[in-house]
Parts: structure tokens; C-alpha cells; sequence
């Protein structure tokens, strides 16, 4: 008898385990439907109205590649897991600047004039550099979220003043070609990406806090690897279908603002609207973040592109991000380093 509960509680606990990794990949998917409709419904909508390239550029396709980390900031901090806001975005942004990007300039090697360089680069420095200051307590207040927000409204001043006469020619008005050709579908996708992100952001945090608790993980920890690479999925198509448009000028630029996006304006309103603040309880990798947004520089001003061997060096850095994960995990045992 002993023996039959046994079998039939090693069941139960593996129909749990394939329901939360289920869970996981339906939020991915409406995360991904959610995102792409809202871009196409950005993009519709803005050409209707007759808005510039750069607001195009600026506040739709960065903003709705931002839009999951957004919806999984929102779902975490309803599900009491605000921590979990903190780590999946800290997780993303490590895997925009080094997988992706290292995987964009290994496929072709990715232009960064000096104006990405010192502007969308230098401003994820100070980001980083303001994150890793304002979490040094532990946690992210209101105070703290409303400074992050104040400095995302600097940034996009910024960016609309340097950039508000660009030439319709820009890249990021190309997208057009994907945008629906009436107002009412555009409200329609609109409404649809939104609901989808919702969902998909509910999904993806329910089904990697039951994952945390089978696997015997932290919520920060499966935040840091699951949620953050889910989340990352539309940067990851928008850089392969940029670059197999031939246009791979404005890959590096909205890689870098979607990053901005989700430090400034994702934490800031989450630290913002969460009472009494955000614990934050993924400081390594804060460290980690910042030294790669600093180490970027370098990478970016070399001839004023990230090349294949610059590529090639980016991932190397992420598989050793991936290595330290494993060793914090237990699975990489080091002599006179764990446990």
C-alpha cells in the first residue's frame, strides 16, 4: 500500500511539473502574440495619426518589446512576488546585450555610430549604475522608482529632441509594411495584444512559481533564467527579422532602448506602485548587468561596430554568465569555491 501512494504521489508530482513547464510556454506564446500584435497596432495606429519615424521607432517598437517584461513585472507583484520583477528584468537585459547581440553580430556584424554609442550606451551605464546604487539597500522604493521614472522621461526627451526631423527613410518606419491599413484593426490588435499579454504574463509567472517550488528553486533564480529568456524572445525575433531584412543599422539602437525601457520605465513604475518597495534579491547579477553595459562600450566604439569577433566574445560572456548560474544552482561544484 505504501509502495502504490508512492507511485501514485511520483504521478501526481510530475502532471504538476509538465502543468507549470505548460504554463510556462503558453505564457511565452501570448507573450509573443501580445507583443507582435501591439507593435502592429503601434505602428497602425501612429501612420493613421501621422506621427513621426522617431516616436515610431522610439515608443512603439522599443516599448512593445518591452511590453512582456511590463505585463511579467505586473503579474509578479499581484502574485506577492515582487522580487521576481526585479530578477526577470535584470535576467533580460543580460541576455538583450550579450546572447543577443552576440548572436546578431555573429550573423552579421551590427553597426553602432557614435550616437548609440553615446547616447543609448552611456545612458544604459548611468541606468545600470543607478539600479545597482538604489537596490544597495536591498530594495527599491518609492522614491527610488520615481527617480528611474525620472530619468526615463530625460532619456526620451532626449531622444526626441535629437532625433524628431529623422528622414522618413528610417529603418523603423520600414516596419510599416507589417502595420494593418485601418484604424479599426489597429484598435483591434491593439485590444487583442494587450489581453494577450495579460494572460501570457499571468501564465508565465504562475507557471514558473510552481516550477520553483517542484525544482526546489528561488523565485529569483527561475526568474533569472526561465522568465528572463522567455521574455527576451521578441527582442530575439525582432533582431532575425531586422537582419534578414538588411537592416541590421537599427538592431544594436532598439536592442539598447528596450533595455533602457525595462530598467527605467519597468522597475521605476513597479517600485513606484508596489507598497512598501521591491525587494531585490538578484545583486549579483545588478553587477553583472552593469559591468556588461560598461564592457560594451569598448565593443561598440571598435571601429563603430560590434564585429563577429566582438559577437563571438559577447556569447562566450553569456556562457560564463550561464556557468555561474549553474555553479550558484549547485551544478557546477568548484574546490574551494561551493559549499
Amino acid at each position: 500500500a505504501v509502495q502504490k501512494r508512492m507511485v501514485a504521489l511520483d504521478r501526481y508530482r510530475g502532471a504538476v511539473r509538465f502543468m507549470a513547464y505548460a504554463f510556462v510556454v503558453i505564457g511565452l506564446v501570448l507573450l509573443f502574440a501580445g507583443s507582435e500584435a501591439l507593435l502592429r497596432a503601434g505602428i497602425g495606429l501612429s501612420r493613421a495619426v501621422g506621427l513621426p519615424p522617431t516616436i515610431v521607432g522610439l515608443f512603439i517598437v522599443s516599448a512593445a518589446a518591452s511590453a512582456p517584461e511590463f505585463f511579467v513585472a505586473v503579474q509578479a507583484m499581484v502574485r506577492h512576488a515582487p522580487e521576481m520583477a526585479v530578477a526577470s528584468v535584470v535576467g533580460s537585459n543580460i541576455v538583450n546585450l550579450l546572447l543577443i547581440l552576440g548572436l546578431g553580430a555573429l550573423f552579421t556584424p551590427l553597426p553602432s555610430p557614435p550616437k548609440n554609442v553615446f547616447r543609448d550606451g552611456l545612458a544604459m551605464v548611468l541606468a545600470s549604475a543607478a539600479l545597482v546604487f538604489a537596490a544597495w539597500d536591498g530594495s527599491l522604493s518609492h522614491m527610488e522608482g520615481f527617480t528611474l521614472l525620472a530619468g526615463f522621461a530625460i532619456y526620451v526627451a532626449v531622444c526626441v529632441v535629437m532625433d524628431w526631423r529623422k528622414s522618413a527613410q528610417d529603418s523603423a518606419a520600414r516596419a510599416q509594411c507589417r502595420a494593418p491599413q485601418s484604424f479599426g484593426m489597429s484598435v483591434f490588435l491593439l485590444g487583442a495584444g494587450l489581453v494577450a499579454l495579460y494572460f501570457g504574463g499571468r501564465c508565465l509567472i504562475d507557471g514558473a512559481l510552481v516550477v520553483a517550488q517542484q525544482e526546489h528553486l528561488s523565485s529569483t533564480m527561475v526568474a533569472l533564467i526561465l522568465v528572463a529568456l522567455a521574455t527576451a524572445v521578441p527582442e530575439f525575433v525582432f533582431m532575425l527579422s531586422m537582419s534578414a531584412r538588411g537592416w541590421s543599422d537599427v538592431t544594436l539602437g532598439y536592442l539598447l532602448s528596450s533595455s533602457l525601457f525595462n530598467i527605467l520605465g519597468v522597475l521605476g513604475f513597479a517600485a513606484v506602485m508596489y507598497t512598501p518597495g521591491i525587494p531585490v534579491t538578484a545583486n549579483p547579477d545588478l553587477f553583472v548587468m552593469f559591468g556588461v553595459s560598461v564592457i560594451l562600450m569598448p565593443l561598440m566604439i571598435s571601429s563603430w561596430r560590434l564585429s563577429r569577433f566582438n559577437g563571438a566574445l559577447l556569447l562566450l560572456g553569456y556562457v560564463a554568465y550561464a556557468g555561474f548560474l549553474a555553479w550558484r544552482l549547485g551544478y557546477l561544484p568548484i574546490a574551494g569555491l561551493h559549499g
